[in-house]
């Protein structure tokens, strides 16, 4: 639970009433608990009506101006990447409402049918069966990077109109909105802050080797899949694809928490060879991009200080080098 937060605030039992009432017509809430692992959004497991019925209740952040302009609109994605992932194949959450129109409070909220499940991130695995379970991960994400669209940069955006036609004017745009809100934040001067966009400025004719946009879920980590209880080989749902990007499929690999070998190998990637210079220069930007992320997302929304001064010094240590970036 991210107690500590500035954007996570409890429900009130009379504001989770009145979201059932009005999404599904459902006047008698019996329980709701608060769920822990979330750190954007707020989560609870509702038990609702006379034959108590369960489903999970998210509610998106307070203090909407500390997120990030990517994320005003990622329950609308997360519905996107739910639709997507059950057509071709991948278990996927139902989503029963999504409502961001903040007329019933003011939050987006989204109720979301129960699977009985456990995220894989809370159980006791043996290797080979983490190893098996991340194997078949690796085989989804094949899947839904064989999904393509017509424009690049996070679904939020695309369904919002922000329709990039290329992959570098999507990571520039992105980069810019991170760095100027680190700056608002005092953390990162403005001097440093042109050194990371010069870097996203003078490699955009690498980005932009990337014709097709390839849909990415980029947050696939053992806190987003969710096991069946009886059995704990079985996916039951990879969730959380709120922060879905169409682009460059490397992309997906160089988030740090992605490094999984047996994920690597279900899917069929394969780390640059020395010869792909220009896949190598990408991946070394790709990173910055997350440690960019990481870093506003400690100082300005989680209130986790240790986070970004662990993100700021690696970033400082990169744009400080006297060469080329090098990661």
């Amino acid at each position: 639970m991210n107690f500590q937060s500035s954007i996570f605030k409890e429900a009130t039992s009379d504001e989770i009433s009145r979201i059932f009432l009005h999404a599904l017509q459902e006047n008698h809430v019996v329980k709701a608990t608060l769920l822990d692992g979330g750190m954007f959004n707020t989560t609870y497991h509702v038990v609702y009506g006379d034959s108590c019925k369960e489903a999970i209740l998210r509610l998106g952040p307070v203090h909407r101006e500390r997120i990030m302009g990517f994320e005003q609109n990622l329950m609308r994605a997360e519905e996107y990447v739910c639709d997507i992932c059950r057509q071709i194949g991948i278990p996927s959450s139902h989503i029963l409402v999504c409502d961001t129109s903040k007329t019933v409070i003011d939050r987006d909220y989204m109720i979301v049918e129960y699977i009985p499940s456990v995220a894989m991130v809370k159980v006791n695995l043996s290797d080979e069966q983490r190893n098996e379970l991340c194997f078949t991960l690796g085989c989804y994400l094949a899947k839904l990077h064989q999904v393509t669209g017509s424009f690049f940069g996070f679904v939020s955006r695309i369904l919002e109109g922000y329709h990039f036609t290329s992959w570098g004017e999507a990571l520039l745009f992105e980069i810019t909105d991170m760095t100027d809100r680190l700056q608002k934040f005092d953390g990162i001067s403005a001097a440093e802050a042109d050194k990371i966009k010069e870097q996203f400025i003078k490699n955009r004719s690498l980005f932009d080797e990337i014709q097709t946009p390839h849909l990415m879920h980029t947050d696939l980590w053992a806190g987003n899949v969710l096991l069946d209880k009886q059995d704990l080989s079985v996916i039951r749902a990879v969730i959380d694809g709120d922060r879905a990007v169409f682009g460059d499929p490397d992309f997906e690999f160089s988030s740090p928490w992605m490094e999984d070998k047996e994920m690597q190998r279900g899917y069929g990637f394969h780390p640059p060879a020395p010869t792909e210079e220009h896949r190598r220069k990408r991946i070394q930007l790709y990173r910055m991009f997350y440690l960019v992320l990481e870093a506003y997302v400690g100082i300005g929304e989680y209130n986790n200080l240790d986070l970004y001064h662990e993100r700021m010094a690696e970033i400082r240590r990169i744009i400080n080098a006297e060469n080329d970036i090098e990661m």
